[in-house]
């Protein structure tokens, strides 16, 4: 999963994620129409860019349904995808948004304890 899209935590505690019983078929065709004709701007899976990796239809396909959900759940948007999607409460990265929360209630200035010794 792409650490960029997951600084903040999802709203009530849901994400949508690919259902990893579907075809990539019909994955690819889900994510085809999010980044098209539904509204999310899939530049961030692109390569060089932020969420390229892991470099794989799943997780490309998940940071792109989780973004339209938590842009467009308000709206009535649900996570259906064609079947492709889920709805789940377990954090898909949760080690690194506790590493995140973490780093970003710390100071700035690093510690002698922030560096590896050798």
């Amino acid at each position: 999963m792409c650490v960029f899209i997951y600084i903040a935590k999802a709203e009530f505690g849901q994400w949508c994620v690919v259902d990893s019983q579907i075809p990539d078929y019909v994955i690819q065709a889900a994510l085809d129409w999010a980044c098209r004709q539904g509204g999310v701007d899939c530049t961030q899976i692109q390569p060089n860019q932020p969420c390229f990796e892991p470099n794989t239809l799943k997780d490309h396909a998940s940071f792109v349904f989780n973004s339209y959900y938590q842009i467009y759940k308000h709206r009535g948007a649900e996570c259906y995808f064609n079947s492709a999607g889920i709805l789940t409460q377990n954090d898909p990265n949760p080690f690194v948004n506790s590493s995140l929360i973490s780093l970003i209630n710390q100071d700035l200035e690093p510690s002698a304890s922030d560096y590896l010794m050798v």
